[in-house]
């Protein structure tokens, strides 16, 4: 029987039940909402191996280094609906432009997060933004290859480990096929994601459900950290919840909601097997006070001649600049350094999984992890200069 990842370094990427010619492998979720790999039918197996040869863990590659640049669409309204500076989507309309398709993680009617495929401006429009959870990719590689196997041109973006697996699926370095990854702290549990949706409609509207989340809103403003979380209801409730005061996002960033695989991750570093790897350029105001009006700004790294070839297509939607790429990571640490889990983990998802969320705080209090820090006093201080 082949030996499937285990589940400390497991990143849920799908890859090997994607290439499996039996349909054996199916993904299912563990108690913290995460999934994994089976394999079901045994019977079925044929011992062809593609479930092993296919695995990003296990068949890491080295890549060379990226040309960095700091940059931001020239268009406010799109950076306003956008995280950082709105580059993904430039990107993905230069290839929707094209005929093309891409592929991203959206919210579905009760704020899960599943990967889904667009060939239109409303559908990319779901693609904004930043999604704390573990997202579905369901049948997600099939059909991408499918696709550039028409002759599509194919935008796929995600975190760095499904780009690996998605990349090792596909076999072949296609010309048509586009990969977008971002600076990734880690990947969010869905157990705890639900659970904070709910106690957010508890905290805010009597337990209505939200019609739409917002966990980077700008409302506040973006740089220094001044994002904030938005949650709309039906009833016309809308509540801000400041990043300072985000208890989810203290936990995610506090280690006690990731998954387990992204304490030893494989895909950090600047050379990725990405064309294109985005995300907040932290720091910014210091480093290049011009390139931040409080809007958002993104750090931008070019990986590969498609990548390049990317960059220059859009070269008139961007304002953009190129940087040292030691800058890149001064304050956004996440590029290079994998996420550590509290030690308060398993305590913080059994007050999860029995609806206790709003007591995990605490937790936080007691492990005094360098986050709290931060939330306490830091980013107040950073906000007032």
């Amino acid at each position: 029987m082949p030996e499937l990842a285990p589940i400390n370094i497991c990143t849920g990427c799908t890859a090997c039940m994607s290439v499996c010619p039996k349909n054996c492998i199916t993904m299912e979720s563990d108690k913290e909402g995460f999934r994994y790999p089976k394999l079901n039918d045994k019977s079925q197996c044929i011992n062809c191996g593609k479930c092993e040869l296919v695995c990003p863990v296990k068949n890491k590659v080295e890549y060379p280094l990226p040309t960095a640049y700091a940059a931001y669409s020239n268009e406010d309204s799109l950076r306003s609906e956008s995280s950082s500076g709105g580059v993904f989507s430039e990107f993905a309309r230069y290839i929707l432009n094209q005929s093309g398709v891409v592929y991203g993680a959206q919210y579905d009617d009760n704020f899960n997060v599943k990967h889904t495929r667009t060939d239109n401006e409303i559908g990319l429009s779901k693609l904004r933004g930043a999604k704390y959870s573990e997202s579905d990719l369901g049948n997600t590689f099939a059909d991408v290859l499918s696709d550039l196997k028409q002759g599509k041109k194919v935008l796929f973006s995600g975190t760095p480990c499904q780009v690996a697996g998605l990349k090792t699926f596909v076999k072949k370095d296609y010309e048509n096929l586009y990969c977008i990854d971002f600076v990734c702290h880690g990947i969010p549990s869905p157990v705890a994601w639900n659970a904070y949706v709910e106690y957010r409609a508890n905290c805010d509207s009597n337990g209505e459900k939200q019609i739409e989340i917002n966990m980077r809103s700008k409302c506040s403003g973006w740089s220094r950290y001044k994002y904030s979380s938005v949650f709309k209801y039906k009833n016309g409730t809308e509540k801000i919840v400041s990043n300072a005061d985000n208890l989810f996002m203290s936990l995610f960033v506090g280690g006690c909601i990731s998954r387990p695989s992204c304490e030893s991750c494989n895909f950090k570093g600047y050379g990725r097997t990405s064309d294109i790897t985005i995300g907040d350029f932290w720091g910014i105001w210091d480093t290049d006070p011009e390139m931040d009006d409080d809007k958002g700004t993104s750090v931008v790294l070019v990986q590969s001649e498609k990548g390049q070839e990317l960059m220059a297509a859009i070269s008139d939607k961007l304002i953009a600049k190129e940087v040292e790429l030691e800058t890149t990571s001064r304050l956004n640490t996440s590029i290079l350094v994998p996420s550590k889990s509290n030690k308060y983990r398993k305590a913080a998802f059994n007050r999860i999984r029995t609806g206790r969320i709003d007591t995990c705080g605490e937790l936080l209090e007691m492990s005094n992890t360098p986050f709290i820090n931060i939330i306490k006093g830091k980013i107040k201080k950073l906000i007032k200069r």
